[in-house]
């Protein structure tokens, strides 16, 4: 029975991150955001009617689903920019995790499974500025995690960087910014012109 607890060494316990492997972070993560993306073009139905429709008809219940399919385009284009990011994050920067960035990625996980609730809503009630209101808060929520974890990426003394020069972590700093920033001009701008805030959530794809 001694011979169980003689055999952990000193330090064992502290030293349990390096047993955390970069690989099955991201693989997890690459496979949420998949299944994220894919959930967001179920709520665009097929229009259904009980009678015969005339094409004139299809037509008008095609653009009656307008509302979710920008939503649905807005949404993959966020995602998207997210995606890069955080593959960069983990390609370019963070050379090995810990426990404490994997738990910020875990709630940067969380926050992006959200946006099918919030894109949905953003669908069904593209009138609202609640609705505007919810869908930004996400999206910010989501750009705040990750730049957190660049942050702690950068600056950890256990996490190992890629070479990178002062130039490149700034663009890398600034695309992960832009999407937030964009979210929180998005929710102003809504009291004045919802398209305009739609335009604007996706806007920073250009800059990918």
């Amino acid at each position: 029975m001694s011979g169980i607890f003689t055999t952990q060494r000193p330090g064992t316990l502290r030293g349990t991150s390096a047993l955390l492997t970069k690989d099955r972070l991201e693989t997890l993560s690459d496979s949420l955001f998949a299944i994220v993306m894919t959930i967001l073009i179920l709520d665009i139905k097929v229009p259904v009617s009980q009678v015969p429709l005339s094409d004139l008809q299809l037509r008008h219940s095609i653009q009656s689903l307008w509302p979710l399919i920008s939503s649905y385009v807005v949404s993959f284009l966020v995602l998207s920019m997210f995606w890069m990011s955080h593959h960069v994050l983990f390609h370019a920067v963070s050379k090995n995790v810990n426990r404490q960035l994997i738990t910020l990625n875990m709630f940067f996980l969380m926050f992006v499974a959200l946006i099918p609730f919030s894109a949905h809503l953003l669908g069904t009630y593209s009138e609202y500025k609640t609705a505007i209101l919810v869908y930004g808060v996400n999206v910010i929520l989501i750009g705040v995690t990750l730049v957190s974890m660049l942050a702690y990426a950068l600056y950890s003394r256990e996490i190992k960087n890629g070479k990178l020069t002062p130039y490149t972590i700034h663009r890398i700093k600034t695309r992960i910014m832009l999407p937030p920033v964009f979210a929180m001009l998005a929710i102003l701008v809504s009291s004045y012109s919802i398209p305009l805030s739609l335009v604007l959530f996706a806007s920073p794809i250009i800059f990918n």
